[in-house]
């Protein structure tokens, strides 16, 4: 469970920033707090009970209060998102003006993409929101709670009607998920695609087809970019030299594994540890 609301706060906001390989260990809810969110960069998938969604850049989330769920990454790079969470007696006050309908249709969906112009204006309000929280006074509730109901009406006006730029995992497609977990735990073993598609029960074919068309990516290109991840997480953290560095993440030759780093970094390994310390 998440932390609670201070008792004196309708609102939480929490600015967070991801490594590229992060994710949940386990799934969770907001408690009685409704939640949105704003990705400023990052690919992420947000898996329930009952669809995972695709999140990233200018993408928005609504996170039910009574939600259960979890997150985890896609591709490289940073994760950075706002969160913003509040109490039941706002999410009346949204409703009031945008209606119950609206509302739950929101939230039905999980997550949208806006237009350019809605993406522009939703950032603005967010960073309005998260400097109100960082000055924190008696009048920040009605500051806060009327950039909230801003955020919502922009929302509605500014979803975007490409569907391609928000893909909708439904539950079909959670041997998707099955298999991404599978990539997560045995990356070091270097599993080829007939394998992963055998430990989640369908062909290979029918789990390149998922990964081309859900992901816009193939099986080999996503777990290079697992083992990468884990790969730059050692160089940073760890004195291991470059050869058990490659070892650990699935290359039994450390010049490939130099080779696929810097095509996925742009950096060699050793360069890449060296700029970061």
């Amino acid at each position: 469970m998440s932390v609670p609301i201070h008792p004196d706060y309708n609102f939480k906001v929490n600015h967070k920033k991801r490594d590229n390989h992060f994710s949940m260990q386990r799934a969770t809810s907001h408690g009685n707090m409704y939640g949105i969110g704003y990705t400023i960069s990052g690919d992420r998938i947000i898996i329930t009970p009952y669809k995972t969604v695709t999140i990233h850049h200018g993408t928005i989330q609504f996170v039910h209060k009574n939600l259960v769920h979890r997150t985890t990454y896609i591709a490289e790079g940073l994760y950075e998102n706002i969160d913003i969470k509040f109490r039941e007696s706002v999410a009346e006050h949204i409703i009031s003006i945008i209606g119950q309908e609206q509302f739950d249709m929101l939230y039905d969906r999980i997550s949208i993409t806006l237009t350019p112009e809605a993406t522009e204006q939703i950032a603005q309000i967010v960073k309005l929101i998260e400097h109100e929280w960082s000055n924190y006074d008696t009048y920040s509730n009605a500051i806060i709670e009327s950039l909230v109901v801003q955020f919502f009406v922009t929302a509605l006006r500014g979803q975007s009607v490409s569907p391609e730029l928000n893909t909708i995992l439904k539950s079909p497609h959670f041997t998707l998920i099955e298999a991404i977990h599978y990539i997560q735990r045995h990356y070091a073993k270097n599993p080829s695609l007939k394998e992963t598609a055998e430990a989640v029960h369908i062909s290979d074919a029918y789990l390149s087809r998922l990964f081309t068309s859900q992901l816009t990516t193939t099986y080999s290109q996503f777990l290079t970019g697992i083992k990468i991840s884990h790969a730059m997480e050692l160089l940073l953290n760890t004195n291991l030299a470059i050869t058990e560095v490659a070892d650990q993440c699935g290359y039994s030759n450390s010049n490939y594994f130099s080779d696929a780093f810097k095509k996925v970094v742009g950096i060699s390994p050793f360069k890449y540890r060296k700029s970061r310390n």
